[in-house]
C-alpha cells in the first residue's frame, strides 16, 4: 500500500477515536445535565437509550468504512445464480459475437460486474464524508460514488484517466447498512454483465452491490434486475484478497484483437 494510503488509513481511525471520544463525552454529559431538569423518568431514560444506541452504531459504522480502504485483488471465479433470459434477454445472447462485440476490445467496460471480476486487476477502495472512489486497475477507470440515499445522478459514475465516461458502468449512489456498503447503479446503456457468453444489460438494468468485509477478505454480491432481460434476478458472488505495501498500475489499454485466436481456429478447420 502507498504511504498516501497508509496515511489516510491511520486519519481515518483517527477520526473514530475521535468520534467514539466525543460520543462518550456527549452521553456523560448528557446524563449530568439531565438531573436538574423536569424530565419525567420515562423521558429521561429514553434519552439515555437513544444516545447509547448512537454510540453504539456510529463506531460500527466507522469501523465498516475504514476497513473498506485498501487495495484488493479477485481471488477466484466466484459465483453465480442459475441464469434465466427471456426471450429479448436470449435473442441479444444468440446475436452476441465475442470476436467481434466484447468491449474489452475497444478498451471500454462492459458492465460493473465484469470490471470487478478481472483476474489479477487490482482495485483500491478510498472514502471520504461524501464519496467512495474505486479506483480499477482495468482500463484505468475511476468510480466516484456520492453518500445519498434519495436519488441518483443521470450522469455516469465512471471515466477513465482521460476523461471519458462510461455509461455501460450506470449511475450509481453508495450508503451503509450497518457494516455492509450499499452501492445502487441504473442509467446504463447497453453492455454485457458476462462478455464470454454475451449475457446482456440494458437500459432497465437495475445493479445492486453489496461489500462486505470479513478480516482480510472482502466479499461482494452483485444482484441484476431487469424484467425485460432476467425471467429471475442474477446474482453474482466474489471474494477479494487485501494487498499491502503495493499500488494501483496503470493499464495504458491498446485496442486489442483476436486475429490469434481466429487463426488458431483456421488452422484446426484446415486439418478437418
Amino acid at each position: 500500500m502507498s504511504l498516501c494510503s497508509n496515511l489516510y488509513r491511520k486519519d481515518r481511525i483517527r477520526k473514530l477515536r475521535i468520534s467514539i471520544l466525543v460520543s462518550c463525552l456527549w452521553l456523560k454529559a448528557f446524563n449530568w445535565n439531565i438531573k436538574g431538569t423536569k424530565l419525567n423518568e420515562v423521558s429521561k431514560r429514553q434519552m439515555r437509550i437513544f444516545l447509547s444506541a448512537i454510540l453504539v452504531i456510529l463506531p460500527d459504522t466507522l469501523i465498516a468504512a475504514t476497513a473498506l480502504d485498501g487495495i484488493w485483488v479477485l481471488d477466484g471465479p466466484g459465483t453465480e445464480s442459475e441464469i434465466l433470459l427471456t426471450e429479448e434477454g436470449e435473442r441479444l445472447r444468440i446475436a452476441y459475437d465475442l470476436l467481434e462485440d466484447d468491449p474489452s476490445l475497444y478498451c471500454t467496460p462492459a458492465s460493473v460486474a465484469r470490471i470487478w471480476a478481472n483476474p489479477g486487476s487490482r482495485v483500491e477502495i478510498e472514502q471520504d464524508e461524501e464519496h467512495i472512489l474505486i479506483s480499477y486497475e482495468l482500463f484505468d477507470l475511476r468510480r466516484e460514488i456520492p453518500f445519498i440515499k434519495s436519488s441518483i445522478a443521470d450522469f455516469p459514475s465512471t471515466k477513465n484517466l482521460e476523461g471519458t465516461e462510461f455509461a455501460q458502468m450506470g449511475s450509481s449512489v453508495a450508503w451503509y447498512e450497518g457494516d455492509r456498503l450499499i452501492i445502487e447503479s441504473t442509467n446504463h446503456i447497453h453492455g454485457y454483465i458476462r462478455t464470454s457468453r454475451g449475457i446482456p444489460q440494458g437500459s432497465n438494468t437495475h445493479a445492486r452491490e453489496e461489500l462486505e468485509v470479513d478480516g482480510d477478505i472482502l466479499h461482494i454480491t452483485h444482484t441484476y434486475t431487469d424484467a425485460s432481460l432476467f425471467e429471475q434476478p442474477l446474482i453474482l458472488q466474489y471474494s477479494f484478497n487485501r494487498l499491502e505495501n503495493v499500488e494501483i498500475e496503470h493499464y495504458n489499454c491498446t485496442d486489442a484483437d483476436y486475429d490469434w485466436f481466429i487463426e488458431l481456429n483456421l488452422h484446426k478447420e484446415d486439418q478437418t
